[in-house]
Order: C-alpha cells, then sequence, then structure tokens
C-alpha cells in the first residue's frame, strides 16, 4: 500500500516538510550527480491558476541540499498558444516567474518539439512511446501537479502532468488521436511544410499543402512551423477514456528506471486545465498530496476532492466527464497502486 502524505495548508513549511516526507521514501534517495527534472506546467498566456513558482521554492530547496543538478521543465503543447514552442515556452515561464527561482528552465523537447526519445513499454496500447528528451535523459522527476478539471480527462493531476506533459509533440499527437493532421483553407501555399517534412508525406496540390496520411509520420511537425496555423490538430480521433488510457501508458514511459516524487497542489479547482485563460472555480481549496507512487497520489487527491464535496464528483459534474477510470488502467498497466495510506502531516 502507497504512502501519501496530507497536508490542508500551503505554507512553505508544510510544502517543504510534505515533499521531505515522500521523499524518505525513495528506495534509493537523490544524490549529488543525479539529474533532476522538476515537471511542471509554466501556464498558459491568460491563466493564473497554476502552480506559482512561490510554492515551488520551497520543494527547490530541499533539493538543493542533495544535488545541483535540478531543473525546471515541461514539454512543448500540440496546440497554438504561448507554449507552442521553446523561445515562446521560455517566454511564458519568464513572465509567470519560474526564471527568477534560480535553475535552469528547460524545454524538454526542444525550440521545435522534435528532441525526443523513444521509451519501450509494456503497454496494451503502445509498445514505445516518445518522451521529451530532457525528461527521458533525467534520473529522477519531481513532478509538481495542480489538481483541476479537463474536457477529455474530467480531471487532471500527476498522471496527467507526466504522461501528456512528458510527451513530445508526436507523442501528444499520439495521445491525442487516432488520425493523422490535415490542411484547411487558410493554408497560402508557402511550402515550408513541405520542405520540413520528413516523411516527405506532404505535397502542393492547386497551390496548397495537401498530407498524404499513408505516408505521414505523425510528428506534428508541420503544426509547429505552418506561419498560417493552416495544419489542423485531429482532437477528436479518439475518446476520453481512450485519450485517458494513452495518456497512462505515456507516464509509464516517463518515469520508466528513474525515481520520482509527485506532489499534487488542490486548490484554485478550476474546470478547465491550465492550458486554458482562467475558467471558473469549481471547488474549494483542499490542501497538498505527496507521494513516490502517481496513481496512489492523484487517487488520494480524487478521494479528498469527492469528501469535501458529500460525495459529488465536481469535475464529472462540470465537464460531463469521468475520469475515475483511469485509476484502474494505470494500476493494471504497473503505473503504481490505488491502495494507499493517508497521513496528515498538521
Amino acid at each position: 500500500m502507497a504512502k501519501v502524505y496530507f497536508s490542508r495548508t500551503f505554507e512553505e513549511n508544510s510544502i517543504s516538510l510534505i515533499f521531505e516526507k515522500a521523499l524518505a521514501g525513495l528506495k534509493t534517495g537523490i544524490d549529488s550527480n543525479d539529474k533532476v527534472a522538476v515537471k511542471l506546467h509554466f501556464g498558459e498566456e491568460g491563466n493564473t491558476r497554476f502552480v506559482k513558482p512561490g510554492q515551488v521554492k520551497p520543494v527547490l530547496d530541499v533539493l538543493s541540499k542533495y544535488t545541483v543538478n535540478a531543473f525546471l521543465t515541461d514539454a512543448n503543447a500540440l496546440y497554438i498558444g504561448k507554449r507552442h514552442n521553446g523561445r515562446d515556452h521560455r517566454e511564458i515561464a519568464k513572465r509567470h516567474g519560474f526564471t527568477s527561482l534560480g535553475i535552469p528552465v528547460v524545454i524538454a523537447d526542444g525550440d521545435e518539439g522534435k528532441d525526443e526519445k523513444a521509451i519501450d513499454i509494456p503497454g496494451k496500447i503502445f509498445s514505445r512511446v516518445k518522451i521529451a528528451r530532457a525528461i527521458a535523459d533525467a534520473d529522477a522527476i519531481v513532478a509538481i501537479s495542480h489538481f483541476k478539471g479537463h474536457v477529455m480527462f474530467g480531471f487532471g493531476g500527476a498522471i496527467k502532468n507526466l504522461g501528456m506533459g512528458s510527451g513530445s509533440r508526436a507523442g501528444k499527437l499520439e495521445m491525442h488521436s487516432k488520425i493523422k493532421p490535415s490542411v484547411t483553407r487558410s493554408c497560402n501555399g508557402c511550402g515550408l511544410c513541405l520542405e520540413n517534412c520528413r516523411a516527405q508525406a506532404i505535397s502542393l496540390v492547386n497551390e496548397k499543402a495537401s498530407i498524404d496520411h499513408g505516408i505521414c509520420e505523425g510528428c506534428a511537425f508541420c503544426i509547429a512551423i505552418c506561419p498560417k496555423e493552416a495544419i489542423s490538430v485531429p482532437w477528436g480521433g479518439a475518446t476520453s477514456r481512450e485519450v485517458q488510457n494513452r495518456c497512462s501508458e505515456y507516464a509509464l514511459g516517463a518515469i520508466k528506471n528513474k525515481k520520482l516524487i509527485c506532489m499534487t497542489f488542490i486548490n484554485n479547482i478550476t474546470k478547465d486545465c491550465d492550458c486554458m485563460t482562467d475558467t471558473k472555480i469549481i471547488g474549494n481549496d483542499i490542501g497538498i498530496v505527496a507521494s513516490i507512487d502517481p496513481v496512489a497520489c492523484d487517487k488520494a487527491a480524487y478521494d479528498l476532492m469527492i469528501q469535501d464535496n458529500g460525495g459529488r464528483d465536481i469535475f464529472k459534474s462540470a465537464t460531463g466527464v469521468d475520469g475515475s477510470g483511469i485509476f484502474t488502467y494505470a494500476e493494471n498497466i504497473g503505473l503504481g497502486k490505488t491502495a494507499y495510506e493517508l497521513i496528515r502531516i498538521d
């Protein structure tokens, strides 16, 4: 049974203590040679609900006692926005205060979202997943997550942060869809996507780009480089449950052979994820959970939310999506355990 530590307060000393408790559960601790990826979400433009730099700092202060090789990281988003490429991603991280924390900010799949590493896993859907290289090359991951709603997952926490958040752009496309990108009417025929398609799946037809889905590898680089944003993301290619399951398998790849500590902030609980501008608050601030088991960490956060709302799933009510199935699937593929012991520290 996994141990999950729980604090009702968000004070610096509580954050430090709960992190130290979880860290002590590792079979082998963090050592001075370990490269530690502190996996965050830097917040999209117009979003203020992400975990703040001031809440991350106590974790970094504890880590600094063990290693100087920690770095803040996230991988580029698939959608068009301020986290779409490495340059803009670093800029939004700076604007939201993360570059002031004194350790490097590394966009894990590079400026163009192509820097990835294939990781073999014993999945039911994937035998190999595409993990952003800086995360794949790390010795340890500290996953600092915000518990909130999501239109495809119902809710997002540690599993989503590790899975969707650690996938390269091509990996994110694999998780979201069973089909390939296509070209919209706004294409002006500039040919940039054609020149940069490694599969040579794009041609110009009547002065417009056309993608041959029989050749397309699904790397999603054309989405990233199109100056007219004329390559569509096929969001509807998989059901919510399929996306949840695929994300769980990507999380399995992200943490393979790594030391892991998960820390999830159950506050500023919004209907939608931090990839969007602020949406309405749907729940009370509850506290922080931490564990070396991502499934137990998410299950504890979910159970605490249910208890705080009189047995009601506020995420399902707000989004129409039941995300609770992710726990059984994640446990079945070996990502973690649903059974846990909740240990209150305050």
